[in-house]
């Protein structure tokens, strides 16, 4: 159990002897005032009794929104169930946004989601002005995603189609799929495992760092991340018969780059097994003999 869970079962306990529902609480409450839960709290012997009765209890309505500069705050979770579309007049929600169901999600002045942002819709997501997630962020059965303004998500990210034109920075894994072209000017960290599928051209001029594995399918071509200096895990790109990655300096796990020839060079450590080009090696050490050859003086002068 880490420290922010510890935390927030004593608030519950205290709840128990106490009857004072603790602000670092709101946000596991939706937006009708009801338990629904915090990640990382589960039933056992010593917190079933607190549990039974926070799930009992209600959060006035006078706590569930504050006001700031930009509007209206809802300090609680929005939860929303059904396809009757969902239309939120607020600028930040400090607990998650989830919506279960088909419905179409209209959002035009939310710019921060403190949770996660997760929905199982199919239909139209229109956030024009969002610019944070706090939490994850996953979209993975609808095309109409429209986040502009995305530029950072602290856990995982998971959509279909295109990237976020604005993404820079994700704390965990980011997995889009059915991309075809994978292109960001602005993606510079993943703090997990990067996969594309379908992903026949991938164009990534900033991005630096990949914390885990860097997974691609067998359609992709191109590979272009100059920036790229490290990926935590494997890099399968068996497929990829153009990769430029002229600053990736260590792999954490296995790499694979079958198709790419003369794309093997001993400036790239990694950690576990190499799968080249055939004849890849061999033809770099002989291309480097004959560099150093070159800039040796000949032996009559």
């Amino acid at each position: 159990m880490n420290t922010e869970t510890e935390i927030i079962l004593s608030h519950i306990e205290n709840y128990t002897t106490t009857g004072v529902i603790h602000d670092a609480l709101i946000p596991y409450f939706d937006q009708h005032g009801k338990w629904i839960g915090a990640p990382g709290i589960r039933s056992c012997a010593k917190s079933s009794r607190h549990l039974d009765r926070i799930k009992s209890s209600y959060l006035s309505a006078s706590r569930r929104t504050s006001r700031d500069r930009a509007g209206t705050i809802l300090r609680t979770s929005f939860v929303w169930r059904g396809s009757k579309s969902v239309h939120l007049t607020h600028s930040g929600i400090q607990g998650s946004l989830i919506v279960e169901g088909n419905a179409n999600i209209h959002a035009a002045g939310l710019r921060h989601v403190y949770g996660s942002l997760i929905s199982s819709t199919d239909k139209r997501v229109y956030l024009p002005n969002l610019r944070t997630v706090g939490g994850h962020f996953e979209f993975m059965h609808t095309f109409g995603l429209h986040v502009p303004r995305l530029h950072h998500v602290g856990g995982r990210a998971k959509m279909l189609g295109l990237l976020p034109p604005s993404l820079a920075t994700i704390g965990k894994s980011l997995g889009v799929y059915w991309c075809f072209e994978a292109e960001s000017d602005r993606l510079q960290n993943v703090g997990g495992s990067l996969v594309l599928t379908n992903a026949v051209i991938i164009h990534f001029p900033e991005l630096v760092a990949i914390g885990g594995s860097f997974l691609l399918t067998f359609k992709t071509h191109v590979i272009h991340a100059l920036k790229l200096e490290s990926i935590g895990g494997d890099f399968l790109s068996k497929s990829a018969h153009e990769i430029r990655t002229p600053a990736l300096r260590s792999v954490g796990g296995n790499m694979d780059t079958t198709s790419a020839k003369r794309y093997y060079h001993p400036r790239i450590k990694v950690s576990g097994e190499w799968t080249t080009f055939p004849g890849d090696v061999e033809d770099w050490t002989h291309r480097d003999a004959a560099r150093r050859a070159m800039k040796q003086k000949p032996f009559w002068l």
